[in-house]
């Protein structure tokens, strides 16, 4: 782990240099390796989705058709065809979302590397919450970071994806 950590010390220790207060610098430092971490995670994510594309198109295609299948057997008053039907539309959709579910562990991998780098430069130190009389060691720092920039990013691609709904609405 130190060969992979090391290298990438003088670019992750920077930003705690940067301010004269101690604690308010490693927050800035800690919100650093959170916002690298979940940068590197989404184009690990991305590069994935780019090299499995069609294969995961592919299996969202199958589950779809078995579904419509399944309906339309339904639809045609053959249970058993239905019920056929139905359990490979299951196998397909639950295959399709274990593919999903991959693409979106492959974005935490850095998030394990950060901590890493953190316990090893940290461990030991508790830094004033801001605002609060409690203090946070740097694995409850770095969550804090990590997952406000994960939730924000959600937020801002839900946001993103209702405005082109509107728009598409509109036009």
């Amino acid at each position: 782990m130190d060969s992979l950590i090391l290298p990438l010390d003088p670019i992750l220790i920077a930003p705690y240099r940067l301010l004269d207060d101690p604690a308010l610098a490693w927050w800035l430092g800690t919100l650093w390796v959170a916002l690298l971490s979940v940068l590197m995670g989404e184009i690990t994510t991305s590069v994935g989705k780019r090299l499995n594309r069609r294969i995961l198109e592919k299996s969202a295609s199958e589950a779809r058709e078995m579904e419509k299948n399944s309906m339309n057997a339904l639809k045609a008053g053959d249970k058993a065809a239905y019920k056929a039907m139905n359990k490979l539309a299951n196998e397909s959709f639950g295959h399709a979302f274990f593919q999903r579910a991959a693409l979106g562990a492959a974005s935490l991998w850095p998030a394990f590397i950060a901590a890493g780098w953190l316990q090893r430069r940290f461990e030991g130190l508790e830094v004033p919450l801001p605002g609060l009389d409690l203090a946070a060691g740097w694995l409850q720092g770095f969550l804090i970071c990590y997952l406000s920039l994960r939730l924000g990013l959600a937020l801002a691609r839900w946001l993103r994806k209702r405005r082109r709904a509107a728009g598409a609405g509109a036009a």
